[in-house]
């Protein structure tokens, strides 16, 4: 099995800098750093040790070309690298397939499903990994990269990957949405938002030790529609936390099998 000892790192934002860094602590050399701001891509190659890359359409001397841009910049990036690049080159994206980036490349995908944020460190070995290629020696290197900095290696296709990311969007996005509601309705009520961080933690410590549906309660699932009447006095009709708030408890209400109509 090939062994991955030296990357180019393409891109210069939370995901390069927190997995650059990373890989290059558990022993992976970075040779060159390449983003679209040369002030950003600066300081992470100084970080890294390394040198920047002031161009896609240069020789590049690596063994993985990992590109860590936004979804819609892979396919672009990848078109940019030179013809003869015979490195393994890979994004990380979730919902990017492998076959977007050119079929001319040894291509695959190293995908790992966390949220970044610059300010906060990151658990790598509780981090998922994601990893697609299109030969099994190319996988191997792949899996054995990942193995470096997370217990949770995964082999997915692009489709499993798609709906991975999607589940995800759900599970991370739209319920931090749900976060910024509340927190809204208690600014306007003058109540400290720490109030519902044990109830949190506790929703949450349910959902990892039962499936969600086991774990849900509420007016919906008791069917106590004067709760529900009451809430809905409290927004404003026609609000967007009204129609989320309407949305979210007749499904709840429909999946927790009442025999009367909400």
């Amino acid at each position: 099995m090939s062994t991955i000892k030296r990357i180019s790192l393409i891109g210069a934002g939370r995901v390069a800098h927190h997995l650059g860094t990373e890989l290059h602590k558990h022993g992976a050399e970075i040779v060159s750093v390449y983003g679209r701001d040369p002030k950003e891509s600066e300081e992470l190659a100084q970080k890294l040790g390394t040198n920047q890359s002031l161009s896609l359409d240069i020789k590049i001397n690596a063994d993985l070309i990992l590109i860590a841009v936004s979804d819609d910049a892979v396919a672009e990036v990848a078109r940019g690298l030179p013809k003869g690049t015979d490195a393994l080159v890979v994004h990380t994206s979730g919902a990017v397939p492998m076959t977007d980036l050119p079929d001319h490349l040894r291509r695959g995908v190293f995908y790992p499903l966390q949220s970044f944020s610059y300010d906060k460190q990151v658990r790598w070995e509780n981090v998922p990994f994601c990893i697609e290629a299109e030969n099994d020696e190319d996988v191997n290197a792949l899996g054995e990269l990942a193995e470096r900095i997370s217990r949770k290696v995964h082999l997915l296709s692009s489709e499993q990957r798609k709906a991975l990311h999607l589940a995800a969007v759900f599970a991370n996005n739209f319920s931090n949405l749900m976060f910024e509601y509340a927190e809204e309705i208690l600014e306007k009520a003058e109540i400290d938002r720490s109030i519902l961080h044990p109830l949190i933690v506790e929703t949450s410590n349910k959902v990892l030790m039962q499936p969600a549906a086991k774990a849900q309660t509420g007016p919906a699932k008791r069917g106590d529609t004067d709760t529900i009447k009451a809430h809905r006095l409290l927004m404003e009709e026609g609000s967007s936390l009204r129609e989320v708030y309407d949305l979210l408890t007749a499904e709840i209400y429909k999946r927790s099998d009442h025999e009367d109509e909400l």
